[in-house]
């Protein structure tokens, strides 16, 4: 897309480029027409920015800000209205760190550079379902429209969810930054979401939150298990289990969440144009800047996206932090400082995810890992506990050594040499804590391999437990609110994991590695799975950032923005226009600065990842150079002699440099070299 987008675009000058441009963006969308893949009703909403509103459910700033959540009048059956303040609430505070000292209201935030000190919106709000094909799941898809939208200077940002996140997983995010730019923002859930089938109570969500019949749902529903007698006998064996539509659809839909975005896109133009052209063709691909972002796997949907667009829908990308699968053996290298260049790049998420949930509980007993946030070090019970596990790694032959000492030592190098940084050892004792490696090999790999709920894959389903291990049946109050809770991947709220088959914990981790290193037919149903979610890297010449933190210790840089910088370099060459940004004393969970212990040591990535929109919205409106990629070394904050951890400023946040030098990331003779301090 050339420079200057607009004005080229509202004069018609013909210059240099202009007509490469036309072609880039030459479409078929029907943008009067509702797309065939829409499914069911079409709900519109308009919010007046002071009683509710597009970006905080009506709460404003500081209603987020707030620890107490809103409520339901009627918890067993609250409104829409209720549902959705709710879920904005939740996703915000999931992402964001809306502490004061870590810079909420004041550096970042919905308040700020917005027109509305409160931080709200007025606007309106589209939603619907599609469908790719019948024989799918449904996918939700919305799009708001700010009352700031510019019809003179239109501007469309894709966001869909991060990880399994529902249709407001992206709002603080994307969506804050979108929609105080004027920008309509097109989001999707990605097919994962908050759909939940409760299998025994036979109850589903609609498109607005609503627990609903399964049984007379139909297209109404966002994710049914299909009501067979197989069901009914699998909920008298194992009642009360529920189904997740992320693991359960049978789809494997990460192969299709690029598609997502694309039709986020489209139905996007056919809302603006219903919108505010009354029904005529206003907007269109050809007069309209459109940007794929968002965050984590939205920000890998997006970037999909923008690899599979064959019909010029995308102008640029900016995305933070995104996991991004490809296939491995790529020729090339990857170089911190003047490390040994590093080879081993490029492994899938679930194939450190499940190697990661084997060794890091024992690893996090290193010493500067007890010491770190939520480390043992302080809790003996837990210090003894994961010895234990180490001393089971021993027992089924995973480590060598024969003390607890030299098995913490052994786990630690095994996750070293795996290509994990030291920058993200002080996260791996919340990363245990959370069980976050136990959540992903469970749900991801019922995802790959396409197994239902009733195959109780590794030996585990998902429900309510009680105090005795038993699996119990949700109130109906638990099951109202779950839409609004929910991040979409289990444990959450009241479900967790239910074991189908007693084993030590280690054993359901062994056997969820087993899919990725075995030869099982369902070993090689879930590997099957994992290729068709590669890569290409191939952005066909769109002007492209990527920025990701240094200590992301979920997502690690080795195995994703790094390796997607080389492999981009081996397939586009000179015709990239991919720039990577990659911000020390960054992470990928922003909301944990808020806790003592991450304050001082992290700064937030979400200001880095509006400063890159800002940098692409100017390169494309205006022509403003991207800088080259770099490392953008920023600064702790202080910890002063009574233990007070001094405010974020902007002093911390060390700028994106235009003119680069010592930080500046290279690739030269196959090697990505990452400069250090």
């Amino acid at each position: 897309m050339t420079d200057r987008f607009f004005e080229l675009v509202l004069t018609g000058v013909t210059v240099l480029g202009l007509t490469a441009c036309a072609a880039e963006k030459e479409s078929s969308v029907a943008q009067s027409v509702a797309p065939d893949f829409l499914v069911g009703e079409l709900v519109r909403t308009a919010y007046d920015g002071q009683s509710d509103d597009l970006l905080t459910g009506g709460l404003g700033f500081e209603g987020l800000q707030s620890p107490t959540p809103p409520g339901f009048h009627n918890p067993d059956a609250p409104t829409v209205e209720e549902l959705r303040r709710y879920a904005i609430y939740t996703n915000y505070r999931a992402l964001i760190d809306t502490s004061t000292a870590g810079g909420f209201g004041r550096i970042y935030g919905p308040n700020v550079g917005n027109s509305d000190p409160s931080g709200k919106v007025a606007g309106t709000e589209y939603l619907s379902f599609m469908k790719l094909s019948p024989a799918h799941q449904n996918v939700t898809l919305m799009v708001q429209i700010p009352a700031s939208f510019n019809s003179e200077k239109p501007c469309l940002i894709t966001g869909p969810s991060s990880g399994s996140r529902g249709i407001y997983g992206a709002i603080g995010t994307t969506g804050e930054w979108a929609l105080k730019k004027g920008c309509a923002i097109a989001y999707t859930d990605k097919g994962t979401g908050t759909g939940f089938h409760h299998l025994t109570a036979g109850k589903v969500y609609d498109l607005q939150g609503r627990l609903i019949d399964a049984v007379t749902a139909g297209d109404r529903s966002s994710f049914t298990v299909p009501l067979t007698p197989e069901l009914k006998a699998y909920n008298d064996e194992f009642p009360h289990r529920v189904a997740v539509q992320h693991a359960h659809s049978g789809l494997n839909d990460e192969k299709n969440w690029g598609q997502y975005v694309l039709s986020s896109i489209k139905f996007a133009f056919y809302v603006l144009n219903k919108e505010r052209g009354d029904g005529a063709v206003l907007f269109t691909p050809e007069n309209t800047l459109v940007i794929s972002s968002s965050i984590s796997q939205g920000g890998n949907s997006s970037l999909m996206a923008a690899e599979q667009d064959t019909e010029g829908l995308i102008d640029a990308v900016a995305v933070a932090e995104p996991n991004l699968p490809m296939p491995q053996g790529s020729d090339f290298a990857i170089q911190m400082g003047d490390q040994p260049p590093f080879r081993g790049h490029s492994k899938h998420l679930y194939d450190y995810s499940t190697f990661l949930n084997l060794y890091q509980p024992c690893a996090v007993l290193t010493e500067t890992a007890l010491n770190a946030p939520f480390g043992a070090g302080a809790n003996p019970a837990a210090k003894q506990l994961l010895e234990g596990h180490c001393g089971l790694l021993k027992a089924r032959g995973l480590l060598d050594a024969d003390s607890t000492e030299g098995q913490i030592a052994e786990s630690a190098a095994k996750i070293r040499e795996m290509g994990v940084l030291d920058e993200t050892l002080d996260l791996g004792p919340i990363n245990v804590a959370i069980k976050l490696w136990a959540s992903i090999s469970a749900d991801y790999g019922n995802a790959y391999g396409r197994f239902s709920a009733l195959d109780n894959l590794c030996g585990l389903s998902y429900a309510k437990m009680s105090p005795t291990g038993q699996a119990v049946a949700e109130t109906e109050a638990e099951m109202a609110a779950l839409f609004a809770q929910s991040g979409g991947i289990a444990p959450v709220a009241s479900l967790t994991f239910a074991p189908t088959e007693l084993k030590l914990p280690i054993d359901y981790g062994l056997c969820y590695r087993n899919l990725v290193t075995g030869n099982s037919p369902d070993a090689q149903r879930v590997q099957k799975g994992m290729a068709e979610t590669h890569h290409t890297a191939n952005l066909q010449g769109k002007p492209t950032i990527i920025v990701h933190g240094q200590a992301d210790a979920l997502i690690h840089v080795n195995h994703s923005s790094r390796a997607y910088l080389g492999l981009n370099h081996l397939v586009e060459g000179a015709e990239s226009q991919l720039r990577y940004y990659e911000i020390a004393n960054a992470h990928h969970f922003d909301a944990f600065n808020a806790f003592p212990g991450f304050n001082n040591r992290y700064v937030p990535l979400h200001h880095y990842f509006s400063a890159t929109l800002d940098l692409m919205y100017n390169h494309m409106t205006k022509g403003t150079p991207l800088p080259d990629s770099q490392v953008i070394w920023t600064k702790r904050r202080a910890t002063d002699t009574a233990g007070k951890v001094e405010d974020l400023t902007e002093e911390h946040l060390t700028g994106i440099l235009q003119t680069v030098d010592k930080s500046r990331i290279k690739i030269e003779q196959g090697i990505v070299k990452i400069p250090v301090q």
